[in-house]
């Protein structure tokens, strides 16, 4: 008898949903029955892209971001709610995971996706998250929290390569955690296949993140952009809008599109504008395009691995504040995408599962 699994991503911003598409893939192909758990637009991410399988609504907080200032900071304002949800989380879960009769959960950083009689299994990138310069001093404590929380379950799967040439450098190097690290690859479901032979558009943004700042830098990039002689596509991240955005001159716009899409319309030579989060980085190295990467102001996340990476020569790092098409097109020639060599750390995982 097939063995049945959960897969339930976090919904803050679309990564966590979309680096789980492979996973499910993987699944499906070992024969394993999946059922997927989410809210927002993570869930409506998961449900187009697998329409025949059972889905399930989990507790969603939709914390607040600062229009200026730390993230980090912004967070720990809102950790009450957040442990809150945590516990609503647990208890929604253990209700799916009896009514599916789950053997296993997956949970994409979701700390309560777990019970006590399924196998569990946390996916992140981020065991060492970072925290502002003028917060280095609870550095070790926020750690130690977190994991607490990850050491509940039984194993942590890392997507990223596990060698020297790593994308996520220090975020997946942790002393505080205790269960087994499995890595499992650059997890996306970017299909390199059906990238067109001629270019289609010059430039590509890709928009995701939290409000207020996706408008903000969506603002900026029109405001740069939709003067310009090339051909440009905007992808807005807003997946649940149904009103469509006239085209400006050269500059057309898409409130959401699929991997498959968005690999469809990526020629090689086409230049990417994106935020600097994680999932978008692995979909951006598997496909060899170069990149400007602006990180989310004060997502300290974000600014590390636009810092670490661009420090590498891999990608052309700016600030929002400072955030110059002109400028960054000037560097953009100069660098040379990562080469990464195809993985089956995925699939050696699954088959563990499937055979454990």
């Amino acid at each position: 008898m097939a063995k049945r699994v959960i897969i339930a991503p976090l919904n803050w911003g679309l990564g966590h949903a979309t680096r789980c598409i492979p996973v499910v893939h993987e699944l499906l192909k070992q024969g394993m029955e999946v059922v997927i758990a989410s809210n927002g637009q993570s869930l409506a991410l998961l449900e187009r892209q697998f329409p025949a399988l059972q889905s399930y609504i989990l507790p969603g907080f939709n914390p607040t971001y600062p229009s200026h200032g730390k993230m980090t900071l912004a967070m720990l304002k809102q950790l009450p709610k957040f442990l809150y949800l945590i516990e609503r989380e647990k208890v929604a879960t253990v209700k799916i995971a009896r009514k599916v009769k789950a053997d296993c959960i997956i949970s994409d950083n979701r700390y309560g996706a777990r019970t006590s009689f399924t196998k569990n299994i946390f996916i992140s990138h981020q065991i060492n998250i970072q925290v502002p310069e003028n917060m280095s001093q609870y550095h070790s404590l926020i750690n130690k929290w977190q994991a607490s929380y990850i050491n509940r379950f039984d194993e942590c799967w890392i997507p990223d390569t596990g060698n020297e040439n790593n994308l996520a450098g220090k975020l997946v190097q942790s002393e505080k955690i205790k269960i087994p690290l499995y890595f499992s690859g650059i997890l996306s479901a970017m299909n390199t296949q059906l990238q067109p032979e001629e270019k289609v558009y010059d430039m590509i943004a890709v928009l995701s993140g939290p409000e207020p700042q996706r408008s903000m830098f969506e603002g900026m990039i029109i405001d740069q952009l939709s003067r310009s002689f090339s051909r440009t596509l905007v992808i807005r991240g807003r997946i649940n809008d149904p009103q469509p955005m006239p085209q400006r001159g050269n500059m057309e716009f898409l409130n959401y599109a699929s991997s498959d899409t968005i690999a469809s319309m990526l020629h090689k030579d086409t230049i990417v504008i994106a935020r600097s989060g994680y999932s978008t980085i692995m979909d951006l190295v598997k496909t060899g395009c170069r990149a400007i990467l602006v990180p989310t102001p004060g997502q300290t996340e974000q600014e590390y691995l636009a810092t670490y990476l661009s420090s590498k020569n891999y990608f052309v790092a700016q600030k929002q504040s400072a955030f110059n098409v002109s400028e960054a097109m000037e560097k953009i020639s100069a660098i040379v995408p990562m080469s990464i060599t195809p993985s089956n750390g995925l699939a050696s995982l699954v088959k563990r599962l499937v055979n454990g």
